[in-house]
């Protein structure tokens, strides 16, 4: 088995290969609720039996379960003869299963890749935020900024306890500051999806501050984009990472 990640440009690229795939082939989508139920309950006419445990095992292997718990997208399966035996994770939710057999079907995976998205994107460390919106491929809206923060102060005593309150009140208003402008920014926005970078131990008090957050939960994508600066650079950078696919080939 190898993976590889690619780019929607990429993957749109690797389709017409995978489609030529010659002989009988087994395409399967699985959207994330019903992984791995689906696979269990599988039936396929007899000749593509032979197909359904060779599917089952390279579902269960490690790298391909972790990278479904990440994502939470689903899958996508194309099984076709040697070489030509594939997992994907998409970047978007599938949201039906079906499966399909004879020759490879890609056409739900390029509706899902070919629809227009509107995401959110929040990143924050201590001190430092970026928030954008992505319409397609395009940054529609963005805002950045900095907030003061106390590094921790070593030298123990009264001192010590004062500058870690001081600290404490800095990483609240700080963590209020980029709640509205999380608001100010998305707000007038309808999103498909929100995604979070940066330091990822601001996830949890950040969404006990942010009532928007609160109320979109649901639209927080589990993958925590791998961004080590909150700034304009890494907003723009962003998107290709949200919009990659994780392709095993068996």
């Amino acid at each position: 088995m190898r993976s590889q990640s690619l780019t929607k440009g990429g993957l749109y690229r690797f389709l017409p290969a995978i489609e030529a795939t010659p002989g009988d082939s087994v395409t399967l989508y699985i959207e994330p609720a019903r992984f791995p139920g689906y696979l269990d309950s599988l039936s396929l006419e007899p000749k593509y039996r032979m197909y359904t445990d060779e599917i089952r095992e390279a579902v269960s292997c490690k790298a391909v379960i972790q990278g479904i718990k990440k994502r939470e997208t689903g899958a996508v399966v194309f099984w076709g003869g040697a070489g030509n035996k594939h997992i994907i994770l998409p970047p978007y939710i599938i949201t039906e299963s079906k499966v399909s057999t004879d020759k490879i079907d890609v056409s739900v995976l390029r509706q899902l890749l070919g629809r227009r998205y509107v995401t959110g994107v929040v990143l924050v460390t201590w001190g430092s935020y970026a928030i954008g919106v992505f319409d397609a491929d395009s940054l529609v809206a963005s805002k950045k900024g900095t907030g003061y923060i106390h590094k921790e102060h070593r030298k123990g005593g009264r001192s010590e306890k004062r500058f870690a309150r001081r600290t404490e009140e800095q990483k609240k208003d700080f963590l209020r500051k980029v709640s509205n402008r999380i608001d100010e920014n998305l707000g007038d926005f309808i999103l498909d999806d929100i995604f979070f970078g940066g330091n990822r131990l601001i996830i949890k008090p950040l969404l006990q501050e942010c009532k928007y957050l609160q109320s979109r939960a649901h639209k927080i994508s589990p993958r925590i984009l791998n961004v080590r600066y909150a700034d304009k650079e890494a907003l723009l950078g962003s998107l290709a990472e949200i919009t990659q696919s994780l392709v095993f080939t068996f």
